[in-house]
């Protein structure tokens, strides 16, 4: 049997080795069947065979008051108890959207949604919380809920228990559950967060996110192994710094200019070098409310602390933000880093702005000092 079908299997139930072997053996091999009979327990409740024909179409129950009972136990693996459906009409109510949900793990689903330029769309559920149980009932199987998904976005659900959850949990600091948020698959930067959440509202957030936020496709980005790498092969990868401002920077002496503006010194001082002798700071450029069409806002975090904010062009090279940072933040022997992940943007005039930063047209970069 494939070890990466059962290692899928476990991480996105939880359960053992032995119980990845038998329902996948059920299935086929199906991943998706197979994590749908482990969550769905109307499945194979009499003979445990998957293949077996269904019943025949009955009568419609009619209505009646029913209760669901908290049942505490000991779960599998030793886990805490948790919300358990003894009828099988509601245990297919509740069903998890496997059809829907992308099994694996963060990393992959990042992957697929750098692959298909989709946004990566997130659910944490807590078995003990029954609003959980109420997001796979009330919207997750909502067909206008599940055509927003199909087109803007790669979705993961997954219990905070788990290896994979708890991981995630732990990373992104959630503390209340359910928890539904969106992930930038780019960067891993977390764009919106919600907890339970009712079908109109749903609707209401995604069509505010999906108006405001759109997944360029643009150059893809560099990809660098930054916790495989040593110090020295990290510094490998960049150019030094472009130290030479542009030149309107500085006017010839033949420009015009009126008698009262102060003329440039026409040489150094004589105790100056020449070559370190640095222009004063011009001042900062005027950055407008509205990011317009086609550029970028990336605000630059400085190691003492203080922040700056430029306007890019989405498609202008990385170059551009070395230069910038020379000019008017003055600064001489640094690096510059993404926010998260923390990976090293080279001085490169190849690799374009936008591949950086992501998808959004708002960024942050750290700015660190050389060693």
């Amino acid at each position: 049997m494939d070890a990466d079908l059962l290692d899928q299997f476990v991480e996105t139930t939880g359960s053992t080795m032995a119980e990845a072997m038998k329902y996948l053996k059920l299935c086929d091999n199906d991943i998706n069947a197979a994590v749908g009979c482990y969550f769905d327990p109307t499945v194979g409740r009499s003979s445990g065979m998957l293949g077996e024909q269904e019943a025949a179409v009955r009568a419609p129950i009619a209505a009646f008051t029913d209760q669901i009972n908290e049942q505490v136990a000991v779960g599998r693996m030793g886990k805490r108890p948790s919300i358990v459906f003894e009828d099988g009409d509601l245990g297919a109510m509740f069903k998890a959207p496997t059809d829907i949900s992308f099994v694996g793990t963060l990393e992959t689903a990042k992957i697929k949604g750098r692959n298909r330029k989709k946004w990566l769309l997130v659910n944490v559920q807590d078995k003990d919380v029954f609003q959980s149980q109420l997001l796979n009932r009330d919207l997750w199987c909502l067909e206008d809920v599940r055509d927003v998904i199909e087109r803007h976005f790669v979705f993961w659900q997954i219990f905070r228990d788990n290896l994979e959850g708890e991981h995630f949990v732990k990373f992104y600091k959630f503390t209340e559950f359910p928890c539904i948020c969106i992930i930038d698959p780019n960067t891993g930067e977390l764009l919106k967060q919600w907890g339970h959440i009712s079908h109109m509202e749903f609707m209401k957030e995604m069509h505010d996110f999906t108006s405001r936020y759109r997944f360029e496709s643009g150059t893809r980005r560099k990809s660098f192994d930054f916790y495989g790498m040593s110090r020295a092969d990290m510094f490998k990868i960049e150019k030094p710094p472009v130290l030479e401002p542009p030149p309107a920077l500085y006017p010839s002496s033949s420009s015009s200019s009126s008698s009262s503006s102060p003329s440039p010194p026409s040489s150094p001082e004589p105790d100056s070098d020449p070559d370190t002798t640095l222009e004063p700071a011009p001042a900062m450029p005027e950055v407008p409310a509205d990011v317009q069409p086609g550029t970028v806002h990336v605000t630059f975090r400085l190691p003492d602390g203080a922040r700056h904010t430029g306007v890019f062009q989405q498609d202008g090279g990385c170059s551009e933000l070395y230069r910038w940072l020379t000019i008017y933040a003055q600064m001489e022997n640094f690096n510059v880093w993404t926010a998260f992940p923390r990976v090293l943007v080279g001085d490169d005039e190849d690799v374009s702005v936008q591949s950086v930063v992501g998808g959004g047209n708002r960024a942050m970069l750290i700015v660190s000092e050389k060693e």
